[in-house]
């Protein structure tokens, strides 16, 4: 099957999947966002498959869903992960260069890089990125291309971030069952970073946090480069679970309440009044005042912001992040950026989305729950070989699963 010019970026969350479709329109230089869907996956639990055909019917509806809607197959597929089991760290590499001429090639840089990721990692580990933070030649440091450049010794600064085979394939396999080739796999807060903040905002030191329901990613930026990130198996669920337990009532309905009157700062509750909270059984239901619903939801925000304090603390760049941007789902409930304010210490934090001058999309997808997978797109389309990747086929497959898989893809097992 010949690919198309469709890029998809998959952004694999907390018990959901999200993707969006894009195209590179190559005489306006623009990466314009043509689909995009969320849809509840009961196969993937903070970031990690618990059921693999449940995660594969997903999805199939999610991107077939797509495909329909744009007559068009995807040509290229990149999934963002997350996740406890992904961990990362930053490591040095350096290459001697012998030959006569002493001129940097890009396959001298290529081997510094990889001598930077020969490094100790847990059994069942692979890894996921390496992203080069600069060069140095003959100790001289800031370099960002040394490419034709001379000199003796090279070496490299690297980020890298490793996952669990286990995890990385289960996922793999799930994506794959109904015929799709992943194309790129890559931890989803590296190009979130790279297309919620700003460059100022990396360079002064900023810190990036993912409020997702189940996970919250943290990242540091110093100096232009990321320097620390990690994932906290916690998240936004827990306000749901919380509301959910002491209004006896269903966590469906807990979610609306939470959506709808929730509130992280006290300036924020606007007038005092009674709403209605169905009963379990949904019945019957009782009255409760709207500062009750505060009195829920503020301890639990405040103990998520404490556990990012003590990831930071635990980080050895306590003293740097200035500025903070809060995104995902979680971010959008109002007072989280005055809390985010006061418990971790920052100058000033806003909330974030992808960069409006890097896509052309329907104000739609500039909601936080596009974020990482149009930055997933966005990342890929920057890459070198988007052309290469563009002009590719799928996958050949001959495995029952691959073979049922395709016939699959043209079916919506779940409806319109």
């Amino acid at each position: 099957m010949a690919k198309t010019n469709i890029i998809a970026g998959l952004d694999v969350g907390s018990a959901k999947l999200t993707a969006v479709a894009a195209a590179h329109d190559f005489e306006t230089n623009t990466l314009q966002i043509l689909a995009g869907r969320s849809v509840p996956c009961k196969g993937v639990r903070g970031g990690v498959v618990s059921d693999i055909r449940e995660t594969s019917a997903a999805v199939t509806h999610l991107l077939g869903g797509i495909e329909r809607e744009l007559n068009k197959d995807i040509g290229s597929l990149f999934v963002g992960v997350r996740g406890a089991h992904l961990e990362s760290f930053c490591n040095h590499g350096t290459y001697n260069i012998s030959r006569m001429d002493k001129e940097i090639t890009q396959a001298d840089m290529e081997l510094a890089v990889e001598n930077a990721k020969a490094m100790p990692m847990k059994n069942e580990n692979e890894i996921v990125n390496v992203i080069t933070q600069g060069f140095s030649i003959n100790k001289l440091r800031g370099i960002s291309n040394p490419e034709g450049m001379e000199g003796s010794l090279l070496e490299v600064d690297v980020h890298i971030t490793t996952g669990s085979t286990t995890h990385l394939n289960n996922l793999a396999k799930a994506i794959q069952r109904p015929g799709y080739k992943i194309d790129g796999t890559f931890y989803g807060l590296v190009p979130l970073g790279d297309c919620v903040l700003t460059q100022e905002e990396k360079d002064i030191g900023a810190m990036i946090v993912d409020m997702g329901g189940e996970t919250m990613s943290v990242g540091i930026y110093i100096d232009g480069m990321l320097k620390f990130s990690r994932d906290i198996p916690y998240g936004c669920d827990l306000i749901t679970s919380d509301l959910s337990r002491l209004l006896h009532t269903s966590r469906q309905n807990a979610k609306e309440i939470k959506e709808k009157y929730g509130v992280a700062f006290p300036t924020f509750l606007d007038e005092e009044g009674e709403i209605p909270v169905p009963s379990l059984d949904g019945r019957s239901s009782h009255n409760i005042k709207k500062s009750y619903i505060l009195d829920i939801i503020q301890p639990r925000v405040e103990e998520l912001f404490e556990q990012i304090q003590h990831c930071v603390a635990t980080s050895g760049y306590k003293n740097f992040p200035v500025v903070g941007v809060l995104t995902g789902g979680g971010s959008q409930m109002p007072g989280m950026t005055e809390q985010a304010v006061n418990i971790l210490g920052l100058k000033e934090v806003r909330r974030g989305v992808v960069q409006r001058d890097l896509v052309t999309a329907a104000d739609e997808f500039f909601d936080p729950v596009y974020s990482t997978a149009m930055a997933l797109a966005v990342y890929a389309s920057d890459n070198s070989g988007y052309e290469e990747y563009s002009r590719g086929g799928y996958e050949k497959n001959s495995s029952f699963f691959g073979k049922l898989g395709r016939m699959l893809k043209g079916m919506d097992l779940f409806g319109s």
